[in-house]
C-alpha cells in the first residue's frame, strides 16, 4: 500500500497551543484587573473552538491507524497501518516494562512539549495500567496520553469559558 501523509504530531502541538493558549487568555481575563470588556474573552473563545477543532482531527488519525480495523480490511491493510503507526512514532512497539516506557517517553520529540516531566509522569501512572486492560494495546500509551492531556485541556477551557460568560454578562449590565 503506498504511505500516507500523517501529521499526528503536527496536530497535537497545534490543538495543544490553541488550547493553552485559549486557557492562558480565560485566565488573564477572569483576572479582577481585566475589564469585563476585554478583548481577551473573544479571543480566548476563538483559540478553545479552534482547539477542539484540532483535537478532532487528532482523534481522526488516531483512529485511522490504531482504532478497530474495519471488518472488510485485507492483511496487507493491517500490515501498513501498523508500520505506519510504528514509521510516525505513534505507536510504543512491544514495550511493557514501566520504566522503560517511561525513558522513551520523556525522550520522545513530541510529549515533552505538552508535559513538564512531573505532568508526564503523572499521566503515565494514571493511563499505564489501564492501557493493559480490556482490548488496549499498551502500545498505543502514547497516543492515549496525548489525547487525554488535549482532553484535560478542552475541559478546563470550557470550565473557564462558562466562567468568563458570567464576568462577560455582569459587565454588560
Amino acid at each position: 500500500m503506498k504511505p500516507m501523509d500523517f501529521n499526528f504530531e503536527v496536530k497535537v502541538k497545534s490543538a495543544y497551543e490553541a488550547l493553552a493558549q485559549s486557557v492562558s487568555l480565560f485566565k488573564t481575563y477572569l483576572d479582577d484587573n481585566t475589564a469585563a470588556s476585554g478583548p481577551e474573552y473573544y479571543r480566548a473563545k476563538s483559540l478553545l473552538k479552534e482547539g477542539k477543532l484540532f483535537f478532532e482531527e487528532v482523534l481522526k488519525e488516531a483512529r485511522k491507524l490504531l482504532g478497530p480495523l474495519p471488518p472488510y480490511s485485507t492483511p496487507e491493510y493491517a500490515r501498513w497501518r501498523e508500520e505506519t503507526a510504528r514509521d510516525i512514532k505513534l505507536a510504543l512497539g512491544d514495550k511493557v516494562d514501566y520504566d522503560e516506557i517511561k525513558k522513551m517517553l520523556l525522550s520522545d520529540a513530541c510529549l515533552p512539549r505538552l508535559f513538564s516531566a512531573e505532568e508526564l509522569e503523572a499521566y503515565l501512572k494514571k493511563y499505564f495500567e489501564h492501557q493493559g486492560k480490556g482490548k488496549r494495546k499498551m502500545e498505543n500509551l502514547k497516543c492515549r496520553i496525548a489525547i487525554a492531556r488535549l482532553d484535560d485541556l478542552i475541559h478546563e477551557g470550557e470550565d473557564l469559558l462558562q466562567k468568563a460568560q458570567k464576568k462577560l454578562q455582569s459587565g454588560l449590565v
